[in-house]
């Protein structure tokens, strides 16, 4: 687009999938593998590395979410190793290894590797509803990329990564999420100034 020249776009590069099957990202402390999926649900097991300023680092790891809620979807977290916590409404907890909860639309949330913990969090996340194919590998993807290439990631595109996958962040003030998802996002990021909703380095 004819403003695009505005906003840096540094190269993407692919996360690498190992030979199990793992994409692998912030240099493999973040991995994830395609469990099941069918057109009413997908679930994934990711690990996060511990000791890591990217997957070991509590919330403020760089991999974890950005606080958020869904509009359509419903996430089950099951905890297969290790301790995740996370801040769901507000409130901070932990899931030790076989407990699970589930999460449903509107309902903020976010999670992350336990530090006290000291060990790799191995979960398996399933997803029903929504329609967001693709969301996950290109996040993270994108996020990975600019991360190992030492950039930060560009908010126009984080947000129409959002209004695309009907994803809301809770910390945007004064409840404008929503608005910012397309008004940043789509409006400003895509119409204006040529930023993708997915990019082909990050299909499969």
């Amino acid at each position: 687009m004819a403003l695009s020249f505005l906003f840096n776009k540094p190269a993407l590069t692919h996360p690498g999938i190992e030979e199990d099957g793992a994409w692998s990202y912030f240099g493999g402390d973040f991995k994830t593998w395609f469990l099941s999926g069918d057109d009413h649900h997908f679930t994934s097991r990711q690990l996060f590395k511990a000791n890591s300023p990217h997957t070991g680092a509590g919330r403020e790891s760089t991999a974890t979410p950005p606080y958020h809620y869904h509009l359509y979807q419903t996430e089950t977290f099951y905890v297969k190793s290790g301790t995740l916590a996370y801040c769901i409404d507000g409130e901070e907890g932990t899931l030790q290894e076989g407990e699970s909860i589930v999460i449903p639309p509107y309902r903020p949330h976010t999670f992350w590797n336990d530090v006290a913990s000291g060990t790799d969090l191995v979960v398996h996340i399933t997803v029903r509803g929504g329609d967001n194919p693709g969301f996950d590998e290109t996040f993270d993807g994108y996020l990975s990329s600019m991360t190992m290439a030492g950039k930060n990631p560009n908010p126009f595109q984080m947000l129409l990564f959002m209004y695309t996958a009907d994803v809301i962040l809770v910390d945007i003030p004064f409840g404008l999420g929503r608005f910012a998802n397309f008004f940043i996002g789509f409006l400003v990021g895509q119409c204006l100034l040529g930023y993708k909703p997915g990019y082909e380095v990050f299909d499969k």
